[in-house]
């Protein structure tokens, strides 16, 4: 094993380092965040507007239920994206909706948990859904 310095810094390093240029150091966290950054969680909810038994959330219902429960629960901000979901049935038969997916960054605290609990909660309940998708990522955020 090298014990030179520039050997350390492995590749792409050294060639920064003999290259003279400008490296951008991160401080030591799991995600590698810039200093300028914050880390957050990213949660993605995917809304699927088929009603089970008929029928579908129209823009009027879904307007409400943004009013009502996301703005409430989400005062800080969250994105809207109209989208359309497809994905294998129980019977192994290709299904497609239109869907509605919400992004919300928020802190890493349990506030925000319960708020996405309700969220997903009051739509199922609503809406008769039988799930919400929910992915979560952590994100290195600048405002």
């Amino acid at each position: 094993m090298s014990t030179h310095p520039l050997a350390r810094l492995g590749l792409a390093g050294a060639l920064a380092a003999l290259a003279g240029c400008h490296a951008e150091w991160v401080r030591d966290h799991p995600l590698g965040c810039r200093s300028d950054e914050q880390s957050l969680l990213r949660d993605t909810l995917y809304f699927g507007r088929a009603i089970p038994g008929g029928g579908e959330v129209d823009e009027a219902a879904w307007q409400r239920f943004d009013d009502e429960v996301l703005a409430h629960a989400f005062p800080r901000g969250y994105t809207t994206l109209d989208a359309r979901g497809h994905w294998l049935g129980d019977d192994g038969a290709p299904v497609s909706e239109a869907s509605r997916v919400v992004v919300i960054v928020h802190d890493r605290d349990a506030p925000s948990e319960a708020a996405l609990r309700t969220v997903v909660a009051a739509y199922r309940e609503r809406f008769r859904q039988d799930a919400v998708l929910r992915e979560r990522t952590a994100a290195c955020v600048a405002f």
